[in-house]
């Protein structure tokens, strides 16, 4: 019998860089340090999962810079 392990990449995330929230002092979901975290190969959709985290870390001075940049 063979089985096969599938790999985890290595990469960093560009997103989130891999770094606890500001405000929620968690991992997002899309970290392998997130105990919920779960490797799916064929999930293209994870960046999701980050930008949902930067959104809800983001302070009320970065809101309002984002808001100054548009």
């Amino acid at each position: 019998m063979i089985t096969t392990k599938s790999v985890e990449p290595e990469n960093e995330c560009s997103i989130c860089n891999l770094e606890k929230g500001i405000l929620t002092k968690e991992y997002c979901r899309d970290n392998p340090k997130n105990p919920n975290y779960k490797y799916d190969m064929d999930d293209g959709l994870t960046y999701l999962d980050c930008w949902s985290f930067i959104r809800s870390n983001e302070t009320k001075k970065g809101y309002e810079h984002r808001m100054k940049e548009r």
